[in-house]
């Protein structure tokens, strides 16, 4: 209990600071609703996309190579889609642009990864109902900034987070070394491919999810914060590559201080599905954040 009332101190202290000096507008004290501890079977939930009225999710690295659909209800897992010939070196991230999904299994803690890759396959290919197995083709991938390939801990080459709009496919890195983040961008065709580098912004912390809405044009970024594992969450209204950082929103999650928030994805507009992965502090589950007030806000200041 100490702990955390200690940790929840520190991210309201860290909000207001960051408020002080210009930084993104911010809530200091957002709450989402938790639905359900998740099935042990996803207990290292790394990510989420939301498909025919279930949510989507698969492990961590080292995992099967499986997209494990969850009902709303309890939670328990109803679905399985197996990766063909796939396989599950350290998936990070999955997004859907209603036509494909694209499972980003390009997580690089060592900083020395040369096989970085997404598979795609379409989003046709999941049956309504019942188990599966699909075909997948590869987006192949070297960060376009990458020169140094030496295996150490700290370093800015990593990635967990992916999202597509219409055009491209965009990636944020998870700033080990400097607590910031960059914005690549990849074309959505199958083959090799260089992230190129389009912007980025100081996310004050590791980037571990992002999801986009095309109907209100929004963009969900999650993570937490180095070492203390203090969860947060920005919006990004009127998503485009060159003003990612002028028109966004920091909430703080204090009081789930400790949690491994790894996914999020819209499943209506203004409302957010997040996963935690198993942690020290807690068991892997899933919350709710609405974020209904603030989209309705921004767009009537936008008019």
């Amino acid at each position: 209990m100490k702990k955390t009332m200690f940790f929840m101190l520190i991210a309201i202290a860290t909000a207001v600071v960051g408020h002080a000096q210009g930084r993104a507008e911010y809530s200091p004290v957002f709450v989402p609703q938790l639905k359900a501890e998740l099935p042990h079977e996803v207990h290292e939930t790394s990510s989420l996309f939301f498909h025919n009225g279930r949510l989507w999710t698969h492990n961590d690295s080292g995992g099967k190579p499986i997209l494990y659909a969850l009902d709303t209800v309890s939670f328990g897992i109803v679905q399985k889609i197996t990766l063909a010939h796939a396989k599950n070196k350290d998936w990070e991230d999955v997004c859907t642009d209603g036509v494909t999904v694209f499972v980003g299994d390009f997580g690089n803690n060592k900083g020395n990864r040369k096989d970085l890759k997404i598979y795609t396959f379409p989003l046709s290919a999941i049956p309504d109902e019942g188990d599966a197995t699909v075909k997948v083709d590869s987006i192949c991938f070297a960060f376009g900034d990458q020169t140094d390939f030496t295996k150490r801990k700290v370093h800015d080459f990593d990635c967990e987070a992916i999202f597509a709009t219409e055009e491209y496919l965009y990636m944020f890195s998870k700033g080990w070394a400097t607590g910031t983040t960059r914005l690549y961008r990849l074309p959505k065709t199958p083959g090799k491919h260089v992230a190129k580098v389009v912007n980025g912004f100081d996310s004050q912390g590791l980037i571990t999810g992002a999801d986009y809405d095309p109907k209100s044009r929004t963009l969900v970024v999650i993570g937490y914060v180095k070492s203390l594992y203090k969860p947060f969450l920005y919006l990004i209204y009127g998503f485009d590559e060159k003003g990612v950082k002028l028109s966004h929103r920091r909430f703080e999650m204090p009081q789930w201080a400790g949690a491994q928030t790894e996914g999020v994805c819209f499943f209506d507009e203004g409302r957010c599905f997040v996963s935690a992965e198993t942690s020290k502090a807690f068991t892997a589950r899933v919350f709710v954040a609405d974020f209904r007030k603030w989209i309705v806000e921004n767009r009537e200041q936008s008019h």
